[in-house]
Protein backbone atom coordinates (compact mmCIF):
# COMPACT_ATOMS: atom_id res chain seq x y z
CA UNK A 1 0.00 0.00 0.00
CA UNK A 2 1.29 3.44 -0.67
CA UNK A 3 1.41 5.39 2.20
CA UNK A 4 -1.78 6.86 3.71
CA UNK A 5 -1.83 10.31 2.83
CA UNK A 6 -2.88 13.25 5.05
CA UNK A 7 -6.64 13.25 5.59
CA UNK A 8 -8.51 16.35 5.45
CA UNK A 9 -9.27 17.70 8.96
CA UNK A 10 -12.93 17.83 8.07
CA UNK A 11 -12.46 13.74 7.47
CA UNK A 12 -10.88 13.72 10.82
CA UNK A 13 -13.47 16.05 12.27
CA UNK A 14 -15.91 13.49 10.97
CA UNK A 15 -14.12 10.25 12.12
CA UNK A 16 -14.37 10.87 15.65
CA UNK A 17 -17.65 11.27 15.55
CA UNK A 18 -18.19 8.10 14.19
CA UNK A 19 -17.72 5.20 16.98
CA UNK A 20 -15.34 2.59 16.42
CA UNK A 21 -17.06 -0.86 17.03
CA UNK A 22 -15.96 -4.11 17.92
CA UNK A 23 -18.88 -7.05 18.92
CA UNK A 24 -16.64 -8.11 21.38
CA UNK A 25 -14.00 -7.85 23.56
CA UNK A 26 -11.63 -10.73 25.22
CA UNK A 27 -13.44 -10.28 28.40
CA UNK A 28 -17.02 -9.89 27.04
CA UNK A 29 -18.40 -13.47 29.50
CA UNK A 30 -18.50 -16.45 27.40
CA UNK A 31 -22.54 -16.95 27.63
CA UNK A 32 -23.07 -13.16 26.37
CA UNK A 33 -21.00 -13.60 22.89
CA UNK A 34 -23.27 -17.60 22.73
CA UNK A 35 -26.11 -16.13 23.07
CA UNK A 36 -25.07 -12.81 20.80
CA UNK A 37 -23.97 -15.22 18.40
CA UNK A 38 -27.29 -17.60 18.10
CA UNK A 39 -29.14 -14.22 18.21
CA UNK A 40 -27.18 -12.93 14.86
CA UNK A 41 -27.56 -16.40 13.38
CA UNK A 42 -31.09 -15.48 13.26
CA UNK A 43 -30.35 -12.46 11.78
CA UNK A 44 -28.03 -12.78 9.50
CA UNK A 45 -30.74 -15.67 7.62
CA UNK A 46 -33.49 -13.14 8.28
CA UNK A 47 -30.61 -10.50 6.37
CA UNK A 48 -30.02 -13.12 3.63
CA UNK A 49 -33.96 -13.31 2.72
CA UNK A 50 -33.74 -9.83 3.03
CA UNK A 51 -30.98 -9.11 0.57
CA UNK A 52 -32.82 -11.31 -1.89
CA UNK A 53 -35.81 -9.82 -2.15
CA UNK A 54 -35.27 -7.49 -5.64
CA UNK A 55 -37.74 -4.76 -4.25
CA UNK A 56 -35.47 -3.92 -1.17
CA UNK A 57 -34.79 -0.03 -1.75
CA UNK A 58 -31.79 1.78 -0.58
CA UNK A 59 -33.66 3.25 2.04
CA UNK A 60 -34.64 -0.32 3.76
CA UNK A 61 -30.83 -1.22 4.03
CA UNK A 62 -28.95 -1.26 6.69
CA UNK A 63 -26.09 1.11 6.94
CA UNK A 64 -22.57 0.75 8.04
CA UNK A 65 -21.07 2.56 10.88
CA UNK A 66 -18.76 4.61 8.67
CA UNK A 67 -18.93 8.17 6.72
CA UNK A 68 -20.83 7.45 3.23
CA UNK A 69 -17.30 9.29 1.79
CA UNK A 70 -13.58 10.16 2.13
CA UNK A 71 -10.84 11.21 0.56
CA UNK A 72 -7.78 8.73 0.91
CA UNK A 73 -6.16 9.90 -1.54
CA UNK A 74 -6.23 7.34 -4.40
CA UNK A 75 -4.29 4.59 -2.17
CA UNK A 76 -4.26 0.94 -3.13
CA UNK A 77 -6.12 -1.68 -0.76
CA UNK A 78 -4.12 -4.73 -1.68
CA UNK A 79 -5.92 -8.32 -1.32
CA UNK A 80 -3.08 -11.59 -1.42
CA UNK A 81 -5.41 -14.46 -2.04
CA UNK A 82 -4.45 -17.71 -2.94
CA UNK A 83 -4.66 -19.99 -6.25
CA UNK A 84 -4.66 -23.36 -7.77
CA UNK A 85 -2.97 -23.75 -11.28
CA UNK A 86 -5.18 -26.91 -11.23
CA UNK A 87 -8.69 -24.59 -11.40
CA UNK A 88 -7.43 -21.45 -13.12
CA UNK A 89 -10.16 -22.35 -15.96
CA UNK A 90 -12.86 -23.01 -12.96
CA UNK A 91 -15.13 -20.88 -11.11
CA UNK A 92 -12.82 -21.99 -7.64
CA UNK A 93 -10.89 -19.02 -7.36
CA UNK A 94 -10.99 -15.55 -6.36
CA UNK A 95 -14.02 -13.76 -8.95
CA UNK A 96 -15.33 -11.85 -6.32
CA UNK A 97 -12.71 -9.11 -5.11
CA UNK A 98 -11.43 -7.74 -8.78
CA UNK A 99 -12.83 -7.10 -12.35
CA UNK A 100 -11.40 -5.69 -14.93
CA UNK A 101 -14.52 -4.05 -16.20
CA UNK A 102 -18.01 -5.35 -17.63
CA UNK A 103 -18.38 -8.67 -19.36
CA UNK A 104 -21.89 -9.38 -18.85
CA UNK A 105 -21.55 -12.40 -16.55
CA UNK A 106 -23.14 -11.51 -13.60
CA UNK A 107 -20.75 -11.87 -10.91
CA UNK A 108 -17.90 -9.93 -12.73
CA UNK A 109 -20.55 -7.28 -13.34
CA UNK A 110 -21.36 -6.92 -9.71
CA UNK A 111 -17.96 -7.29 -8.78
CA UNK A 112 -17.04 -4.02 -11.04
CA UNK A 113 -20.10 -1.74 -9.94
CA UNK A 114 -19.12 -2.37 -6.21
CA UNK A 115 -15.60 -1.51 -6.53
CA UNK A 116 -16.11 1.40 -8.95
CA UNK A 117 -19.04 2.98 -5.98
CA UNK A 118 -16.30 2.31 -3.21
CA UNK A 119 -13.35 3.46 -4.95
CA UNK A 120 -15.18 6.74 -5.62
CA UNK A 121 -16.71 7.04 -2.11
CA UNK A 122 -13.56 6.41 -0.83
CA UNK A 123 -10.85 7.55 -2.95
CA UNK A 124 -8.95 4.23 -3.12
CA UNK A 125 -7.85 1.96 -6.01
CA UNK A 126 -8.96 -1.97 -5.31
CA UNK A 127 -6.14 -4.31 -6.15
CA UNK A 128 -5.70 -7.99 -6.62
CA UNK A 129 -2.36 -10.39 -6.45
CA UNK A 130 -3.06 -13.86 -6.94
CA UNK A 131 0.06 -16.40 -5.69
CA UNK A 132 0.00 -19.97 -5.70
CA UNK A 133 -1.50 -20.88 -2.06
CA UNK A 134 1.59 -23.04 -1.33
CA UNK A 135 3.60 -19.59 -1.52
CA UNK A 136 1.19 -17.57 0.54
CA UNK A 137 2.63 -17.92 3.77
CA UNK A 138 6.24 -17.53 3.38
CA UNK A 139 5.08 -14.07 1.61
CA UNK A 140 2.91 -12.73 4.30
CA UNK A 141 5.76 -14.52 6.57
CA UNK A 142 8.54 -12.25 4.63
CA UNK A 143 6.27 -9.28 5.09
CA UNK A 144 5.74 -9.22 8.60
CA UNK A 145 9.71 -9.74 9.06
CA UNK A 146 10.58 -6.66 6.91
CA UNK A 147 7.32 -4.61 8.76
CA UNK A 148 6.41 -4.59 5.21
CA UNK A 149 2.64 -3.17 4.07
CA UNK A 150 2.62 -4.73 0.62
CA UNK A 151 -0.48 -6.62 1.30
CA UNK A 152 -3.75 -5.35 3.26
CA UNK A 153 -5.69 -8.19 3.02
CA UNK A 154 -4.76 -12.18 2.86
CA UNK A 155 -7.10 -14.75 1.62
CA UNK A 156 -5.06 -18.41 2.20
CA UNK A 157 -6.66 -21.86 1.57
CA UNK A 158 -8.73 -22.40 5.09
CA UNK A 159 -6.59 -25.62 5.47
CA UNK A 160 -3.31 -23.93 5.36
CA UNK A 161 -3.96 -20.43 7.69
CA UNK A 162 -3.82 -21.63 11.35
CA UNK A 163 -0.03 -21.88 10.46
CA UNK A 164 0.06 -17.92 9.82
CA UNK A 165 -2.66 -17.52 12.95
CA UNK A 166 -0.40 -19.03 15.07
CA UNK A 167 2.74 -17.12 14.29
CA UNK A 168 0.40 -13.91 15.25
CA UNK A 169 0.56 -13.00 11.67
CA UNK A 170 -3.05 -11.43 11.45
CA UNK A 171 -4.98 -8.82 13.33
CA UNK A 172 -7.83 -9.81 15.86
CA UNK A 173 -10.96 -8.76 13.71
CA UNK A 174 -12.66 -7.78 16.84
CA UNK A 175 -10.07 -5.19 17.38
CA UNK A 176 -9.82 -3.52 13.81
CA UNK A 177 -11.00 -0.28 13.85
CA UNK A 178 -14.67 0.61 11.64
CA UNK A 179 -15.27 -2.96 11.41
CA UNK A 180 -18.79 -3.85 13.13
CA UNK A 181 -18.59 -7.96 12.94
CA UNK A 182 -22.49 -7.38 14.48
CA UNK A 183 -23.39 -6.66 10.86
CA UNK A 184 -25.23 -9.09 8.68
CA UNK A 185 -22.50 -9.06 6.46
CA UNK A 186 -19.93 -10.65 8.31
CA UNK A 187 -20.88 -14.28 8.89
CA UNK A 188 -21.78 -15.00 12.15
CA UNK A 189 -21.57 -18.37 11.90
CA UNK A 190 -17.77 -18.39 10.94
CA UNK A 191 -17.59 -15.94 13.82
CA UNK A 192 -19.46 -17.67 16.72
CA UNK A 193 -17.21 -21.22 15.31
CA UNK A 194 -13.93 -19.68 14.65
CA UNK A 195 -13.24 -16.86 17.40
CA UNK A 196 -11.55 -18.38 20.34
CA UNK A 197 -11.22 -16.21 24.17
CA UNK A 198 -12.37 -13.13 21.94
CA UNK A 199 -9.84 -13.38 18.95
CA UNK A 200 -11.23 -14.18 15.57
CA UNK A 201 -8.55 -13.89 13.09
CA UNK A 202 -10.22 -14.79 9.83
CA UNK A 203 -13.73 -14.46 8.97
CA UNK A 204 -16.50 -15.16 6.38
CA UNK A 205 -18.26 -11.85 4.84
CA UNK A 206 -20.53 -10.77 1.84
CA UNK A 207 -17.47 -9.57 -0.10
CA UNK A 208 -17.17 -13.18 -1.30
CA UNK A 209 -18.74 -16.11 -3.13
CA UNK A 210 -15.85 -18.18 -3.17
CA UNK A 211 -16.81 -19.51 0.30
CA UNK A 212 -20.48 -20.13 -0.46
CA UNK A 213 -19.34 -22.03 -3.60
CA UNK A 214 -17.19 -24.23 -1.23
CA UNK A 215 -20.63 -25.18 0.70
CA UNK A 216 -21.12 -28.77 0.86
CA UNK A 217 -24.93 -29.73 -0.76
CA UNK A 218 -26.37 -32.55 -3.10
CA UNK A 219 -27.65 -33.16 -6.53
CA UNK A 220 -30.01 -35.10 -7.57
CA UNK A 221 -30.75 -36.60 -11.12
CA UNK A 222 -34.83 -35.75 -11.61
CA UNK A 223 -35.28 -38.37 -14.46
CA UNK A 224 -33.84 -41.64 -11.97
CA UNK A 225 -36.30 -39.86 -8.83
CA UNK A 226 -39.22 -39.98 -11.25
CA UNK A 227 -38.55 -43.36 -13.16
CA UNK A 228 -37.99 -45.02 -9.72
CA UNK A 229 -41.37 -43.20 -8.61
CA UNK A 230 -39.08 -41.91 -5.32
CA UNK A 231 -40.95 -39.63 -2.74
CA UNK A 232 -40.40 -35.59 -3.53
CA UNK A 233 -37.39 -34.82 -2.41
CA UNK A 234 -38.36 -31.09 -2.11
CA UNK A 235 -41.49 -31.67 -0.50
CA UNK A 236 -39.48 -34.39 2.41
CA UNK A 237 -36.76 -31.42 3.13
CA UNK A 238 -39.61 -28.96 3.53
CA UNK A 239 -41.28 -31.35 5.93
CA UNK A 240 -37.83 -31.90 7.33
CA UNK A 241 -37.93 -35.42 6.65
CA UNK A 242 -35.15 -35.60 4.53
CA UNK A 243 -32.40 -37.95 6.63
CA UNK A 244 -30.16 -40.49 6.53
CA UNK A 245 -32.80 -43.25 6.47
CA UNK A 246 -34.28 -41.61 3.17
CA UNK A 247 -31.16 -41.57 1.28
CA UNK A 248 -30.15 -45.36 2.59
CA UNK A 249 -33.84 -46.09 1.12
CA UNK A 250 -33.81 -44.58 -1.75
CA UNK A 251 -30.08 -44.94 -3.28
CA UNK A 252 -30.90 -48.57 -2.58
CA UNK A 253 -34.00 -48.59 -4.72
CA UNK A 254 -32.12 -47.01 -7.76
CA UNK A 255 -28.53 -48.88 -8.05
CA UNK A 256 -28.43 -50.93 -10.79
CA UNK A 257 -25.69 -53.08 -12.61
CA UNK A 258 -26.26 -51.65 -16.23
CA UNK A 259 -24.28 -53.54 -17.90
CA UNK A 260 -24.32 -57.05 -16.12
CA UNK A 261 -21.21 -57.76 -15.08
CA UNK A 262 -21.51 -58.22 -11.92
CA UNK A 263 -19.01 -55.91 -10.47
CA UNK A 264 -20.30 -52.09 -10.41
CA UNK A 265 -18.33 -50.06 -12.31
CA UNK A 266 -18.45 -46.05 -13.58
CA UNK A 267 -20.77 -47.63 -16.44
CA UNK A 268 -23.40 -48.75 -13.63
CA UNK A 269 -26.21 -46.66 -12.14
CA UNK A 270 -25.29 -45.94 -8.47
CA UNK A 271 -27.73 -44.65 -5.53
CA UNK A 272 -24.71 -42.37 -4.40
CA UNK A 273 -21.93 -40.55 -5.60
CA UNK A 274 -19.38 -39.17 -3.43
CA UNK A 275 -15.83 -39.00 -2.48
CA UNK A 276 -13.89 -39.07 1.43
CA UNK A 277 -15.18 -36.02 2.29
CA UNK A 278 -18.45 -37.04 2.18
CA UNK A 279 -18.47 -38.75 6.10
CA UNK A 280 -17.30 -35.70 7.54
CA UNK A 281 -20.03 -33.78 5.58
CA UNK A 282 -22.34 -36.26 7.08
CA UNK A 283 -21.35 -35.98 10.16
CA UNK A 284 -21.65 -32.47 10.33
CA UNK A 285 -25.13 -32.39 8.52
CA UNK A 286 -25.95 -33.63 11.65
CA UNK A 287 -25.46 -30.74 13.34
CA UNK A 288 -22.55 -32.40 15.69
CA UNK A 289 -18.89 -30.66 15.56
CA UNK A 290 -15.85 -32.14 16.50
CA UNK A 291 -15.04 -29.10 18.49
CA UNK A 292 -16.81 -26.73 20.51
CA UNK A 293 -16.22 -24.42 23.12
CA UNK A 294 -16.19 -24.26 27.02
CA UNK A 295 -17.55 -21.34 29.03
CA UNK A 296 -13.82 -19.46 28.51
CA UNK A 297 -14.43 -19.36 25.17
CA UNK A 298 -11.47 -21.89 24.63
CA UNK A 299 -12.10 -24.53 21.71
CA UNK A 300 -12.55 -28.35 23.07
CA UNK A 301 -12.37 -31.29 21.66
CA UNK A 302 -16.27 -32.68 22.52
CA UNK A 303 -16.70 -35.39 19.84
CA UNK A 304 -17.42 -38.91 21.26
CA UNK A 305 -21.14 -38.82 22.40
CA UNK A 306 -23.56 -41.46 22.11
CA UNK A 307 -25.63 -39.45 19.19
CA UNK A 308 -21.76 -38.70 17.61
CA UNK A 309 -20.41 -42.45 17.84
CA UNK A 310 -24.31 -43.57 16.11
CA UNK A 311 -23.88 -40.68 13.46
CA UNK A 312 -20.23 -41.35 12.06
CA UNK A 313 -21.47 -45.42 12.56
CA UNK A 314 -24.95 -44.84 10.01
CA UNK A 315 -22.28 -42.11 7.69
CA UNK A 316 -19.95 -45.25 7.21
CA UNK A 317 -22.59 -48.06 6.77
CA UNK A 318 -23.48 -44.90 3.67
CA UNK A 319 -20.28 -44.60 2.25
CA UNK A 320 -19.55 -48.50 2.47
CA UNK A 321 -22.12 -49.47 1.05
CA UNK A 322 -22.61 -51.28 -2.68
CA UNK A 323 -24.61 -48.91 -4.31
CA UNK A 324 -21.89 -45.50 -3.18
CA UNK A 325 -18.94 -44.52 -5.76
CA UNK A 326 -16.19 -43.32 -3.85
CA UNK A 327 -14.40 -41.77 -6.60
CA UNK A 328 -11.52 -41.07 -4.19
CA UNK A 329 -10.94 -45.11 -4.42
CA UNK A 330 -11.37 -45.51 -7.98
CA UNK A 331 -8.18 -45.56 -10.22
CA UNK A 332 -9.10 -42.02 -12.05
CA UNK A 333 -9.91 -39.76 -9.40
CA UNK A 334 -10.49 -36.85 -11.65
CA UNK A 335 -13.49 -34.32 -10.31
CA UNK A 336 -13.87 -34.06 -13.81
CA UNK A 337 -14.74 -37.41 -14.65
CA UNK A 338 -16.28 -37.90 -11.06
CA UNK A 339 -18.92 -35.26 -12.21
CA UNK A 340 -19.73 -36.48 -15.86
CA UNK A 341 -20.14 -39.83 -14.09
CA UNK A 342 -23.32 -37.75 -13.02
CA UNK A 343 -24.00 -35.86 -15.61
CA UNK A 344 -24.62 -38.95 -18.10
CA UNK A 345 -26.85 -40.37 -15.84
CA UNK A 346 -25.11 -43.14 -13.48
CA UNK A 347 -26.22 -42.01 -10.20
CA UNK A 348 -29.21 -40.57 -8.57
CA UNK A 349 -27.31 -38.85 -5.75
CA UNK A 350 -24.15 -36.41 -5.99
CA UNK A 351 -22.07 -34.77 -3.72
CA UNK A 352 -20.85 -31.59 -4.34
CA UNK A 353 -19.58 -28.01 -3.30
CA UNK A 354 -22.16 -25.58 -4.77
CA UNK A 355 -18.81 -24.34 -7.00
CA UNK A 356 -20.38 -27.84 -8.93
CA UNK A 357 -23.87 -25.77 -9.79
CA UNK A 358 -21.95 -23.82 -12.39
CA UNK A 359 -19.85 -26.51 -13.62
CA UNK A 360 -22.76 -28.53 -14.45
CA UNK A 361 -24.55 -25.59 -16.40
CA UNK A 362 -23.70 -26.51 -19.68
CA UNK A 363 -24.34 -30.38 -19.33
CA UNK A 364 -27.89 -32.18 -20.22
CA UNK A 365 -28.62 -33.57 -17.11
CA UNK A 366 -31.78 -32.61 -15.82
CA UNK A 367 -31.08 -32.38 -11.45
CA UNK A 368 -32.42 -30.56 -8.76
CA UNK A 369 -30.53 -29.58 -5.49
CA UNK A 370 -31.03 -30.32 -2.05
CA UNK A 371 -29.11 -30.27 1.40
CA UNK A 372 -27.08 -33.19 2.97
CA UNK A 373 -29.53 -34.91 4.89
CA UNK A 374 -30.59 -34.73 8.58
CA UNK A 375 -29.36 -37.63 10.73
CA UNK A 376 -32.86 -37.69 12.13
CA UNK A 377 -36.39 -36.30 11.85
CA UNK A 378 -36.06 -34.71 15.34
CA UNK A 379 -33.04 -32.57 14.59
CA UNK A 380 -33.65 -29.40 14.50
CA UNK A 381 -32.62 -27.86 10.89
CA UNK A 382 -30.33 -29.15 7.91
CA UNK A 383 -26.35 -28.22 8.14
CA UNK A 384 -23.86 -27.65 5.19
CA UNK A 385 -20.14 -27.74 5.92
CA UNK A 386 -18.24 -25.19 4.27
CA UNK A 387 -15.07 -27.28 2.90
CA UNK A 388 -11.80 -26.29 3.92
CA UNK A 389 -9.85 -27.43 0.94
CA UNK A 390 -11.20 -24.98 -1.65
CA UNK A 391 -11.71 -21.55 -0.62
CA UNK A 392 -9.79 -19.02 2.18
CA UNK A 393 -11.09 -16.48 4.50
CA UNK A 394 -10.67 -12.90 5.18
CA UNK A 395 -7.66 -11.41 7.53
CA UNK A 396 -5.68 -8.31 7.90
CA UNK A 397 -1.86 -8.51 8.77
CA UNK A 398 -0.75 -7.35 11.49
CA UNK A 399 1.66 -5.14 9.77
CA UNK A 400 -0.98 -2.73 8.51
CA UNK A 401 -1.12 -0.86 11.40
CA UNK A 402 -2.52 3.00 12.41
CA UNK A 403 -4.00 4.95 10.20
CA UNK A 404 -3.58 2.37 7.51
CA UNK A 405 -5.61 0.04 9.62
CA UNK A 406 -8.39 2.79 9.85
CA UNK A 407 -8.56 3.06 6.24
CA UNK A 408 -8.81 -0.48 5.50
CA UNK A 409 -11.31 -1.63 8.12
CA UNK A 410 -13.69 1.36 6.59
CA UNK A 411 -13.15 -0.15 3.07
CA UNK A 412 -13.51 -3.37 3.89
CA UNK A 413 -16.97 -2.30 5.86
CA UNK A 414 -17.77 -0.33 3.01
CA UNK A 415 -17.21 -3.13 0.56
CA UNK A 416 -18.75 -5.96 2.98
CA UNK A 417 -21.89 -3.43 3.17
CA UNK A 418 -23.12 -3.07 -0.67
CA UNK A 419 -21.84 -6.95 -1.09
CA UNK A 420 -24.40 -8.18 1.29
CA UNK A 421 -27.60 -5.85 -0.82
CA UNK A 422 -25.40 -6.48 -4.36
CA UNK A 423 -22.64 -9.20 -4.68
CA UNK A 424 -24.70 -12.13 -3.09
CA UNK A 425 -28.39 -11.51 -4.29
CA UNK A 426 -26.69 -11.48 -7.84
CA UNK A 427 -24.91 -14.60 -6.93
CA UNK A 428 -28.04 -16.12 -5.39
CA UNK A 429 -30.96 -14.82 -7.60
CA UNK A 430 -29.04 -15.53 -11.24
CA UNK A 431 -25.71 -17.18 -10.88
CA UNK A 432 -27.25 -20.46 -9.08
CA UNK A 433 -30.74 -19.65 -8.94
CA UNK A 434 -31.82 -18.40 -12.39
CA UNK A 435 -29.42 -18.95 -14.57
CA UNK A 436 -28.06 -22.55 -13.53
CA UNK A 437 -30.02 -24.66 -11.05
CA UNK A 438 -32.76 -26.68 -13.21
CA UNK A 439 -36.01 -25.31 -11.35
CA UNK A 440 -37.55 -22.77 -8.50
CA UNK A 441 -37.64 -25.36 -6.16
CA UNK A 442 -34.13 -25.96 -6.31
CA UNK A 443 -33.67 -21.98 -5.13
CA UNK A 444 -35.42 -22.51 -2.38
CA UNK A 445 -33.53 -25.46 -1.20
CA UNK A 446 -29.86 -22.81 -1.92
CA UNK A 447 -31.56 -20.98 0.77
CA UNK A 448 -31.37 -23.40 3.02
CA UNK A 449 -28.21 -24.61 2.15
CA UNK A 450 -26.35 -21.01 2.64
CA UNK A 451 -28.50 -20.03 5.76
CA UNK A 452 -27.16 -22.93 7.70
CA UNK A 453 -23.27 -23.10 7.36
CA UNK A 454 -20.83 -24.88 9.69
CA UNK A 455 -17.50 -23.91 10.12
CA UNK A 456 -16.17 -26.62 12.63
CA UNK A 457 -12.27 -25.22 14.30
CA UNK A 458 -11.33 -29.14 13.85
CA UNK A 459 -11.43 -28.71 9.25
CA UNK A 460 -9.56 -25.20 10.02
CA UNK A 461 -6.65 -26.06 12.75
CA UNK A 462 -6.72 -30.36 11.51
CA UNK A 463 -5.97 -30.58 15.60
CA UNK A 464 -3.98 -34.11 15.28
CA UNK A 465 -5.59 -35.02 11.94
CA UNK A 466 -8.74 -35.95 13.95
CA UNK A 467 -10.65 -35.12 10.61
CA UNK A 468 -8.79 -37.79 8.43
CA UNK A 469 -8.29 -40.30 11.01
CA UNK A 470 -12.60 -40.23 10.67
CA UNK A 471 -11.99 -40.55 6.94
CA UNK A 472 -9.42 -43.12 6.84
CA UNK A 473 -11.63 -45.07 9.17
CA UNK A 474 -14.74 -44.77 6.89
CA UNK A 475 -12.22 -45.92 4.34
CA UNK A 476 -11.57 -49.33 6.43
CA UNK A 477 -15.11 -49.74 7.30
CA UNK A 478 -14.20 -49.26 10.79
CA UNK A 479 -17.08 -48.34 13.08
CA UNK A 480 -14.86 -48.50 16.63
CA UNK A 481 -14.91 -44.84 17.31
CA UNK A 482 -14.27 -45.94 21.05
CA UNK A 483 -10.62 -47.11 20.31
CA UNK A 484 -9.57 -44.23 17.90
CA UNK A 485 -10.50 -41.93 20.28
CA UNK A 486 -8.70 -43.63 22.63
CA UNK A 487 -5.86 -43.55 20.45
CA UNK A 488 -5.98 -39.91 19.60
CA UNK A 489 -7.96 -37.80 22.57
CA UNK A 490 -4.50 -36.41 24.30
CA UNK A 491 -2.99 -35.81 20.51
CA UNK A 492 -5.96 -33.84 20.03
CA UNK A 493 -6.08 -32.01 23.43
CA UNK A 494 -2.34 -31.01 23.38
CA UNK A 495 -3.02 -29.59 19.45
CA UNK A 496 -5.79 -27.82 20.96
CA UNK A 497 -3.92 -26.03 23.72
CA UNK A 498 -0.96 -25.47 21.45
CA UNK A 499 -3.47 -23.09 19.43
CA UNK A 500 -5.08 -21.74 22.18
CA UNK A 501 -1.54 -20.53 23.65
CA UNK A 502 -0.66 -19.20 19.98
CA UNK A 503 -3.75 -17.76 19.52
CA UNK A 504 -3.86 -15.84 22.37
CA UNK A 505 -1.46 -13.86 21.70
CA UNK A 506 -3.05 -12.10 18.94
CA UNK A 507 -3.34 -8.52 19.32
Amino acid sequence: MAKLKRITAVLIALLMLVPTLASCSDNTPAETKETTAQQETAQTAESTDASADESETEDERIKPNIPESADFGGDDITFLHWYNPAWTETVRQSRDIYAEGITGEAINDAVYNRNVKIEDAYKVKIALQLEQSTDIASMVGQQVTAGDSTYDVVYQLLSAAPALIQKSYFHNLFNVPNIDLEKPWWDQNSISSLSTMGILSLVSTSINVNDKDATAALAFNKTIAENNQLEDLYTLVREGKWTYDKLTEMAEATYNDSNGDGTMTPDDVYGFLGGRDVIDSLYHGSGSQFITKNADDEFVFTFGTERDVDVISKGIDIVNSVWYFNHHAWKDQSDILYRQIFETGHGLFFWMRLDDVTNMRAGDADFGIIPIPKYEEAQDKYYSLVSQHTTGLMSIPITCAGDDLSMVGMVLEALAAESHYTLIPEYIETSLKTKNSRDAESADMLDIILNNRVFDPMNVYSFANFGDAIMDAADANNKDMASLIKSKEKLVNKSIEKVLKAVSAVE
